[in-house]
């Protein structure tokens, strides 16, 4: 049996907002949240994953899951590049509000790159749960308390997006 959090999803995305709105990305509480995470096994089947969340709730019918087609030696900026890519060609599907890429700056200037319109994202960079946000022509980069709200927010996000993508 999982405890019940000690913050409810409105006051977590709330939470993110703030954070978000006062280090220069300008958002409204976003309804839908998308996470993309690339995974691979020692450079081989390499994939990509989307996980939704709606609401501040994961919402798994949403999730997907890219085998990454391009060859080579493993470059992760390469990889989240097509994932990006891929993903926004089906305009069937709704933008989202957000969107939470694995990874640093690196990989935020590749989701930037691989869009052609205005849709807020930003990174969470494992090594020290650092959000990464972009701002003009550079990039701030926010550490939180462990006990952030936001924090778990966006651990749980990207965490579902690790777990889908070994799955």
């Amino acid at each position: 049996r999982v405890a019940a959090p000690d913050t409810s999803y409105t006051d977590r995305l709330d939470a993110l907002v703030n954070i978000l709105n006062h280090n220069g990305l300008v958002i409204h509480t976003p309804k839908r949240i998308e996470c993309i995470d690339i995974s691979n096994i020692s450079g081989d089947w390499a994939t990509g994953s989307l996980v939704v969340f709606t609401d501040g709730v994961p919402d798994t019918r949403e999730y997907r899951r890219f085998r990454i087609k391009i060859s080579g030696t493993p470059n992760d900026v390469a990889m989240m590049r097509e994932v990006i890519l891929r993903r926004f060609r089906h305009p069937e599907w709704p933008t989202p509000d957000l969107l939470v890429v694995d990874g640093g700056k690196s990989q935020v200037k590749a989701a930037q790159h691989a869009l052609s319109f205005a849709i807020p994202i930003i990174g969470l960079a494992k090594r020290f749960e650092e959000i990464v946000i972009p701002f003009r022509d550079s990039f701030h980069s926010v550490l939180l308390v462990r006990s952030s709200p936001a924090l778990h927010l966006l651990q749980h996000i990207r965490d579902e997006a690790h777990r889908f993508a070994k799955r």
